[in-house]
């Protein structure tokens, strides 16, 4: 009994195995939908993230040695710290907006994963906007002030674009082309 059942699932295998062979040797015409597939957002080691200044022991100002230690080694220290400096560190910040831009010029996908993973999270400021977004907007500012409308900043974000032209990295993109739209008008 069980070498008949063996042979019916081995038959069974073999003509499932035939059946797309066959239909994957025929060609697909010119009305038959292709599949697109999108790609996913880059795999980090963050299993979740936050803004919490608290979290990374950068409450205060200078007087906080983790602080001044962000504020003096912006170019070396992680993502995650680089972004909670940069929130809450106020006139402070400017270097810190400026390795953002950086490090978003070099790595988009790494700091776009990483502000999706943001979430809903907001900053203690102003009307509580969301995080991403004012980072986002840091970004943007940076490369309109220091770079006067870069060409590397135009040619990333539309880039990014072909990459996701819809969902929550989008709508980040929009931030970003929005402020920086905006930050050239202000400067110019």
């Amino acid at each position: 009994m069980k070498k008949l059942f063996a042979f019916i699932f081995a038959f069974f295998l073999f003509l499932s195995g035939c059946s797309s062979a066959e239909s994957s040797s025929t060609p697909q015409s010119e009305n038959s939908p292709s599949q697109v597939v999108l790609p996913e957002l880059e795999k980090t080691d963050w299993l979740a993230v936050s803004t919490d200044a608290e979290v990374f022991n950068l409450n205060g100002s200078f007087d906080n040695p983790n602080f001044e230690y962000v504020f003096n080694h912006t170019d070396t220290v992680p993502l995650d710290q680089l972004i909670a400096f940069t929130l809450v560190a106020d006139a402070a910040s400017e270097g810190a907006c400026e390795e953002l831009r950086s490090r978003f010029l070099e790595a988009p996908n790494t700091v776009l994963a990483y502000l999706v993973l943001m979430g809903d999270q907001e900053v203690d400021f102003w009307d509580n906007p969301p995080a991403a977004e004012v980072i986002c907007q840091h970004i943007a500012s940076a490369d309109a002030a220091w770079h006067d409308g870069s060409e590397e900043f135009t040619q990333v974000i539309e880039s990014c674009r072909e990459i996701y032209p819809s969902g929550p990295v989008a709508e980040l993109l929009d931030v970003m082309e929005a402020e920086h739209k905006a930050s050239m008008e202000r400067n110019h």
